[in-house]
């Protein structure tokens, strides 16, 4: 979401302040951005819901397979204690059964925030959910069972009528999340009761990421936060420059070998030491473009770390990979995208701005297969969430309900189904099940 940032350096520490430029952000994002971006192996696996074209033309695959691809063999996984599963931010190729049905339903409540397409991007550690709700409260839920183990109410949010939380990130049995009042918050995951409390006065839209005992948070002026994860303290911070137009929200950092690396939204990289914030390298990828696609700078798409390379795709245009430790350019594509990708063997996948779904070549760029997803829907614009590799299969879900499998190899339509919800979050994978969260509030559990 576009966000409207002053020149001028410094922290917010009012409520309405903070409110006012949450609402100008949005505003700006849905005037600029129009369209961002079941299961089995290749045989259709049917599951119950109303079908309909996925496409916007008969053209579905646009671009056929150039190029035999390898995946590395599915692995399971057994928490989504994070935003993107784990601190390199790398989807890779998830365990699954050959055919997935839809197991239950769970209603979560009023998740949606308010007036806006957005979901707090909830985690899952074992059949344990936690999330927010649009009425200022934490939650953690049996997805098991259905049943509430605790809530929290966030009295401070509630106060200034600011109910957005940025993520979270389960440490153990350690809860922390922070919030859009500038509210870092540490909570007993079993209880349900809170820790300790730390209040910066600094929007905070990114969610959380832990490595040994420092939390790091990016603020919404292009700030990093080293904060000591026992107390709240700060250890260090880093300061980028500031950035006039940007999309709220965004990525946590990327952390690998020592190595954190942040995105800002002016558009600058940094690889700093992760002990004490020292410059490792450095880029920039802004452009001159006034007012345009290319000048909107930020860096939303996880950048992803996988075997020493990083991976940085951008709104502007531009898909950078580098050396990890050196800051050396590898390659670079034409590509604008907000969402993550998925890096298994040597292939890449990911959605573009237009609902592209693309399958390019890990070491060189090169596009090896694309499919346009359907990108309207009468005069409804269509966003796409995604994708999730597992057992074989790219799974992507669309706002108007659509939950569609495709062939890694191919592109090719494995199944599709409409489930008559909204869904705007990307899914999620604990064990062998995956997880849906619709913009209605109800959580799909396929298994």
């Amino acid at each position: 979401m576009i966000s409207y940032k002053s020149k001028k350096y410094g922290r917010l520490s009012e409520g309405l302040n903070l409110r006012k430029s949450f609402a100008l952000k949005f505003l700006i994002f849905f005037i600029l951005l129009s369209s961002c971006a079941l299961l089995d192996n290749e045989d259709e696996n049917i599951l119950p819901g109303k079908r309909e074209s996925v496409y916007a033309s008969e053209e579905k695959v646009i671009l056929k397979a150039n190029k035999r691809i390898k995946l590395d063999e599915p692995k399971t996984i057994y928490k989504w204690s994070q935003q993107h599963q784990n601190f390199r931010n790398h989807l890779f190729h998830f365990k699954s059964k050959s055919t997935l049905k839809l197991e239950k339903r769970i209603k979560l409540g009023d998740i949606n925030l308010d007036k806006i397409q957005y979901i707090t991007p909830p985690i899952i550690s074992g059949n344990i959910i936690f999330y927010s709700d649009n009425d200022f409260n934490i939650l953690s839920k049996n997805t098991n069972t259905g049943k509430l183990n605790w809530s929290i109410k966030l009295e401070f949010e509630k106060d200034e009528n600011f109910s957005l939380v940025s993520g979270f990130f389960l440490d153990n049995k350690t809860l922390f999340f922070s919030t859009g009042l500038g509210n870092i918050y540490a909570v007993d995951a079993v209880e349900g009761k809170i820790k300790w409390i730390k209040k910066f006065g600094i929007q905070f839209s990114r969610p959380p990421v832990i490595s040994k005992d420092k939390i790091f948070l990016v603020s919404d002026d292009n700030q990093l936060y080293a904060i000591n994860k026992k107390n709240g303290d700060l250890v260090w911070s880093h300061l980028g420059n500031i950035e006039e137009l940007s999309i709220i929200g965004g990525s946590k950092p990327a952390l690998d070998e020592g190595i954190i690396v942040i995105s800002y939204s002016s558009g600058e990289i940094f690889a700093l030491n992760e002990s004490n914030g020292s410059v490792i390298w450095f880029d920039n990828i802004s452009t001159s473009n006034f007012f345009s696609k290319t000048n909107i700078n930020d860096i939303q798409s996880p950048i992803c770390i996988e075997k020493g390379k990083l991976f940085v795709p951008t709104f502007s245009n531009k898909l950078l990979v580098y050396d990890l430790k050196t800051g050396k350019k590898s390659w670079d594509a034409k590509l604008s995208s907000i969402s993550p990708m998925v890096i298994s063997g040597e292939t890449i996948y990911v959605i573009d701005i237009n609902g592209k779904l693309m399958s390019l070549d890990k070491v060189s760029g090169k596009l090896l297969w694309a499919v346009q997803l359907k990108s309207k829907k009468g005069d409804k614009e269509v966003n796409w969430s995604g994708p999730l590799l597992s057992s074989y299969k790219l799974l992507v879900v669309s706002s108007e309900g659509t939950v569609l499998s495709l062939s890694p190899f191919t592109g090719k339509t494995l199944s599709k189904v409409n489930l008559k919800e909204s869904f705007i979050s990307q899914p999620i994978q604990v064990k062998e099940k995956i997880y849906l969260i619709s913009k209605q509030g109800s959580l799909y559990i396929l298994s």
